[in-house]
């Protein structure tokens, strides 16, 4: 059977008294602190807001034991397990529900979580995700570029997908910062989790999601079109939808604010 990897899990916003907890998962070739880091301070009293690393990625070790065909389902089975280890860890969160909110990749494992482990969230919302991502050839091909050269070779041909000519000119520090996380991400690990997302496809369960889930859209973006996420949003019962304006892949750092007071609502 293959083995869950281990996901190092970040405190970013603590309280005396929490009423909800909130897991927080960054995307592909980012890390909690570049992108995660800069909602939980702005997030609404009462709720204790925890970040996930994914393998290889910030502070999460990497998946040195990844199976030769990894899943989705793997990446769900290691949150729901370090979510366990939280409440071990931490038993006044035993009876506090937990929300996830996952991006583009992360978005996706969102969406796994709310089909396959509903029992372990409360809700879950997809910040640019999708239930299938482009096609099977194009991450094989990522993963053996990664392989062959490293993440810093994905640098360039990414700034302009991920975030906004404004942006990029307002806030250079902050897009430095994200892509110095994908430059710092292991190139097996980057590897196996573009193995994962040829495989991922969960379009034919969407209907029979019944976990509720919020989907937020940049009007940008260029990965997860708007157009797909409300389409997905039709899809799955009582489904939200949000589109936030002016912003590309990354919207949780274009519009912290915006997605601080969407997850606190």
């Amino acid at each position: 059977m293959d083995t869950a990897p281990i996901l190092t899990t970040t405190t970013l916003r603590t309280c005396e008294d929490p009423h909800r907890l909130l897991i927080l998962v960054p995307g592909l070739g980012t890390d909690v602190a570049s992108t995660w880091a800069h909602v939980s301070p702005k997030l609404a009293p009462g709720v204790l807001a925890v970040g996930l690393d994914l393998p290889g990625h910030g502070l999460s070790a990497p998946w040195t034991d990844a199976p030769k065909a990894p899943t989705m389902q793997l990446l769900a089975e290691a949150v729901v397990d370090s979510l366990e280890r939280l409440r071990e860890r931490r038993p006044s969160l035993r009876g506090i529900p937990a929300r996830l909110a996952g991006t583009s990749l992360a978005g996706g494992l969102a969406l796994e979580l709310a089909a396959f482990h509903g029992d372990a969230l409360e809700a879950a919302a997809v910040i640019g995700g999708l239930p299938r991502f482009g096609t099977a050839e194009v991450w094989q091909q990522r993963a053996q570029q990664v392989l062959d050269d490293g993440t810093a070779a994905l640098v360039e041909p990414t700034l302009g997908r991920w975030f906004s000519p404004e942006f990029r000119t307002a806030a250079p520090e902050a897009v430095e910062a994200v892509m110095a996380s994908l430059r710092a991400a292991d190139n097996a690990s980057y590897a196996a989790l573009c193995s994962v997302l040829s495989r991922f496809d969960m379009r034919t369960q969407l209907s029979e999601i019944r976990t509720p889930v919020h989907l937020v859209a940049g009007e940008l973006d260029e990965v997860a079109a708007p157009a797909l996420l409300r389409e997905v949003a039709e899809t799955i019962p009582e489904a939200e939808f949000t589109m936030v304006e002016g912003v590309a892949h990354q919207i949780a750092v274009e519009r912290p604010r915006q997605i601080a007071a969407l997850l606190s609502a």
